[in-house]
C-alpha cells in the first residue's frame, strides 16, 4: 500500500502556509508574561512524563511555582487588604 502523492497544487499551498506561521511568528516578540506561561506549560508537561499522573505533577507545580513578582506588584510583599472585609 502507498500513500497518495500530493499534487504540486497542495504541495504549494503546504509550503505557503508554513511560510505565513513563519513571518506570523517573527513579526510578534514575546511578552514576559508570555514567555513565563511557556515555561509553565514545558514544566507541567516535563513533570507529566516524569510523575506519570496529571493530577500529582499539577499539584506540584502549583505548590512550587507561584506568580512572579512583577506580575502582581507588591513592594514589600505584604498581603493585601479586602476592602469587603471591613464592612
Amino acid at each position: 500500500m502507498t500513500a497518495r502523492r500530493q499534487t504540486k497544487a497542495e504541495r504549494a499551498a503546504k509550503r505557503r502556509a508554513k511560510e505565513r506561521a513563519a513571518a506570523k511568528s517573527q513579526s510578534e516578540p514575546l511578552t514576559p508574561l508570555r514567555i513565563w506561561a511557556l515555561q509553565v506549560a514545558e514544566t507541567l508537561k516535563e513533570l507529566e512524563d516524569a510523575v506519570g499522573d496529571k493530577d500529582k505533577a499539577r499539584w506540584i507545580l502549583s505548590d512550587l511555582m507561584r506568580m512572579p513578582d512583577w506580575i502582581v506588584d507588591n513592594p514589600d510583599h505584604t498581603p493585601y487588604e479586602d476592602d469587603e472585609e471591613d464592612e
